[in-house]
């Protein structure tokens, strides 16, 4: 398939972060990357609300990966709200089976914040937000789609681009957010810095 971006000369992009999701918007747009993931997270800082959380993540990963002056760094950190409450990722399945129970028919709010360094030294940051509506499902389903294991490692206990699409009844923003990263922003502030050029 034939790429649709390609990195200008001299540039390296590194992606901080070990998501396949993230990987694969990469990979569809056909632009060459490094994945240097980061492990750790900091720690919250009292007071902060879950935008602040999210963006404070997002930076912590873009610095601790950044090894070059010339490199454009990729950082990005997904949470999921419920109530003000920031839902993590399950510590196990009866927990995914009670993070769904409680989002079931309700509306939830899905944060990814962005960093993003570019080779000038220059960052800029984004913290985008999606409205997510769950259909109202019984426990016997929620319990089957636990048992499928996708919700392991989801924030949120639930993954919208894999088997997970049945939960969501309707989004008010942009999907890319939901799944890990607002494509739309993220391109556009490649091709300002001059990281990308269309083929």
């Amino acid at each position: 398939m034939k790429p649709l971006f390609t990195l200008a000369a001299n540039t390296h992009l590194v992606l901080a972060s070990g998501s396949p999701r993230r990987k694969q918007f990469l990979d569809d747009l056909g632009i060459a990357y490094t994945v240097r993931p980061v492990s750790g997270e900091p720690d919250a800082i009292l007071g902060q609300g879950s935008r602040e959380f999210a963006l404070h993540c997002a930076l912590f990963k873009m610095w601790a990966a950044r090894q070059a002056d010339n490199e454009v760094v990729l950082a990005a950190d997904t949470i999921v709200t419920l109530d003000g409450r920031i839902m993590g990722k399950p510590a196990d399945r009866n927990e995914a089976l009670e993070m769904l129970k409680s989002l079931s028919g309700r509306d939830h709010q899905v944060v990814t914040a962005v960093a993003l360094s570019l080779a000038d030294q220059n960052t800029v940051t984004v913290c985008d937000v999606c409205n997510v509506h769950f259909h109202p499902w019984g426990e016997d389903i929620l319990r089957a789609y636990v048992n499928t294991g996708e919700c392991d490692d989801k924030a949120g206990a639930y993954a919208i681009q894999g088997k997970g699409a049945f939960l969501v009844e309707k989004i008010d923003g942009s999907w890319s957010t939901v799944v890990g990263l607002p494509m739309t922003w993220v391109v556009q502030r490649l091709l300002q810095g001059g990281v990308l050029l269309p083929v």
